[in-house]
């Protein structure tokens, strides 16, 4: 059995899932904070020198799992595994957002496509050497590219 306690909560303008955004692409003027455990403020030491973090995240309020999907930027159905789906078996949530300050045990970022209360499990910082890696193909995706900065949610 493998079990995490959640290190911090994030706080966003979005309460429901529809009209959310989607991705942390479509949501660069979205602002918010990740509050995480007082006792965990010396963790964050030196973080403020990254514009960018890796949020690691439980989706709470995902939809039970499916192994096949119809995602929001196409028609066809798909493997989970082959879309960003929430309905994956395990519903981690993986954001890339912009650090604007930390204060304290509070991370003021931008770029936020989470729902208010996700329990945060772990961030890490954004480091474009390690992860910022060319991508030769990107499946499905690739008919839907022009249209990634705009997608909300739905009643999906």
């Amino acid at each position: 059995m493998i079990a995490y306690e959640p290190i911090g909560v994030v706080r966003s303008p979005f309460t429901e899932r529809r009209g959310m955004p989607l991705q942390s692409v479509a949501a660069a003027e979205v602002q918010g904070r990740v509050e995480l455990e007082p006792r965990l403020a010396p963790g964050l030491r030196d973080l403020d020198g990254f514009s960018h973090l890796h949020l690691i995240t439980h989706l709470h309020r995902s939809a039970s799992s499916d192994l096949e999907v119809v995602p929001y930027l196409d028609a066809a159905v798909h493997g989970v595994f082959a879309t960003r789906s929430p309905r994956h078996p395990n519903p981690i949530g993986l954001s890339v957002v912009r650090l604007e300050r930390v204060e304290g045990a509070t991370l003021h970022v931008a770029g936020l496509d989470l729902l208010d209360g996700t329990p945060v499990l772990d961030l890490k910082p954004y480091v474009p050497a390690f992860d910022a890696v060319p991508a030769e193909r990107t499946g499905w995706l690739e008919r839907a590219a022009p249209r990634v900065h705009e997608v909300r949610a739905d009643e999906r």
